[in-house]
């Protein structure tokens, strides 16, 4: 039987009861084909009132639903009214006793200790309801639900860090570094390597040859091919075993190192810059959010910024969205996957396939397609978030055999949002203008594979903010790459099996409510 959670006010007027006699309430519980039921105090004079425990509170009627019997008994009478079985009912009672202390008046002695130990009371009662909903897969929360979903061999997914590529560079050339002297041995090789990489020019080779000191010419005796030295076939070579001195010039090498910072991202690699094609310098470096979670996702060109600057580089960016970020399972996620939990036990069902991709971490969202084209055997997942390989190998542990399952991952409808609020006069306009920037992107955000956007839930979102009055002007415009933008006034705006909605810009102007609206 669940533990009867009691109140501060209802242990407190209880106590004071059996003390003085007087009132009392009981909670029953209430037994099909059982008419009677014993109160806890007697004798008992008269029974006030009967009525049910739930939110309903169906009240019964004295002598047509019930009566006293017996001393201290309640009767359930045959042909009236009764609760469900198994339901809880409360019984209100007068009974008679003759009281020892008589004085319950606020500061009296009888009622200070009996309200001090009803407060103390009142929070074991709720350590005891705690506890006692803590073993229970619905009710359970935070840690207790981790210990609870253990036992099935489920674990929380923990939040994901947002990654990407982002750029290092510089406009213009690096400084000149002149190198001159530099030793190399020859040993009959048709090419040797300079010690800088970044070699602009060769301004002379010197060494002997044919018993005498000699210059060698680029291009007659040698050729430069990157930071390497070429000797051409039937050209002038240095004798074997003899000192080659290399005057030259190269460029500074500019290195980003393995932990530089952008903004809050950090380098996971290390890498120099190299001139591109359009003559600019630079590197795509890979980078992970410090932080965790969807914190770090972000539009193309948000990273710009580098806490400390690395020497050489005149600039950072993001020349693509971040979006992989993912916040740690929530309590009805996990509840949800620990569920079908058993599913993937089975194999070889499109339900054990779908618990199997959801515990990999960092998979936000996934759509499991049966016969996409209408072609049996063809089983098509599409999964956003996770490592590409567990993923992959989550497929071939649970897929049936003679069935394919194709993987991709979801094209991106980026969405923006333009809006005009009524503020309130009281309202604090930027303030309210970033919480309804921020209630609206949770809501995209939000938004799994193949959910459309809708129109009535983004104003849902922006008039839950304190302090909007009303909305005007509302538009939404999705893109995609390759196609027509969708305007939508009044809408939803769908989305595709293959696809996933992200926001992007939202745009937010305001005004005052005015007087007569």
């Amino acid at each position: 039987m669940a533990i009867k959670k009691k109140g501060y006010r209802q242990i407190s007027n209880d106590m004071l009861a059996q003390i003085t006699g007087g009132e009392a309430s009981e909670e029953i519980a209430y037994t099909k084909g059982k008419q009677a039921y014993a109160l806890g105090n007697s004798p008992v004079s008269r029974i006030d009132a009967v009525e049910d425990a739930s939110a309903k509170a169906k009240k019964y009627r004295a002598n047509i639903d019930f009566r006293l019997a017996g001393g201290n008994y309640l009767e359930w009478l045959p042909g009236g009214r009764h609760p469900e079985g198994g339901g809880i009912f409360r019984v209100r009672y007068t009974f008679s006793r003759q009281p020892l202390i008589t004085d319950t008046n606020t500061g009296s002695v009888a009622r200070t200790i009996t309200e001090a130990f009803s407060k103390e009371l009142e929070q074991l009662y709720e350590q005891l309801d705690a506890a006692y909903h803590a073993a229970f897969l619905d009710t359970a929360a935070g840690d207790a639900l981790d210990l609870t979903v253990s036992v099935l061999g489920v674990r929380r997914k923990p939040p994901q860090p947002s990654s990407g590529i982002v750029t290092f560079g510089r406009n213009s050339d690096p400084e000149k570094v002149n190198v001159s002297g530099e030793v190399h041995l020859y040993d009959g090789s048709q090419e040797f390597e300079l010690n800088k990489g970044l070699v602009r020019e060769i301004e002379s080779i010197e060494g002997t040859s044919g018993g005498a000191e000699v210059s060698f010419k680029k291009d007659a005796d040698f050729i430069l091919s990157g930071r390497r030295v070429r000797w051409l076939p039937n050209a002038k070579k240095p004798e074997p075993r003899t000192v080659v001195r290399v005057n030259y010039v190269a460029s500074q090498e500019i290195t980003i190192t393995r932990g530089t910072k952008a903004r809050i991202f950090t380098t996971s690699d290390e890498a120099s810059l190299r001139q591109s094609q359009s003559g600019k310098w630079e590197v795509d470096i890979p980078v992970t959010c410090a932080v965790p979670g969807r914190w770090g996702n972000v539009l193309a060109g948000t990273i710009a910024i580098m806490p400390k600057p690395v020497m050489g580089v005149e600039y950072v960016i993001n020349k693509a969205d971040y979006t992989n970020g993912v916040e740690a399972e929530s309590d009805d996620e996990l509840r949800e996957r620990a569920r079908h939990s058993l599913e993937f036990a089975a194999k070889a069902t499109n339900a054990s396939l779908q618990s199997a991709l959801s515990s990999v971490e960092g998979v936000s969202s996934l759509l499991i397609d049966d016969m996409p084209d209408g072609v049996p055997g063809i089983v098509r997942a599409i999964v956003d978030g996770g490592s590409s390989e567990e993923i992959l190998r989550k497929i071939d542990e649970t897929r049936a055999a003679g069935i394919k399952v194709e993987f991709s991952r979801p094209k991106t409808v980026y969405i923006d949002a333009s809006m005009t609020i009524v503020l309130q006069d009281e309202a604090t306009a930027v303030q309210v203008s970033k919480q309804v920037e921020s209630k609206i992107r949770a809501y995209i955000s939000s938004l799994g594979i193949a959910d459309d956007v809708l129109f009535a839930r983004v104003v849902e979102a922006a008039l839950s903010v304190g302090g909007v009055w009303d909305l005007s002007d509302m538009k939404i415009i999705a893109y995609r790459e390759g196609a027509e933008n969708i305007v939508s006034e009044r809408g939803n705006i769908e989305v595709g099996v293959e696809e996933r909605a992200s926001p992007k810009i939202i745009n937010i102007a305001f005004r005052m409510r005015g007087k007569h609206e």
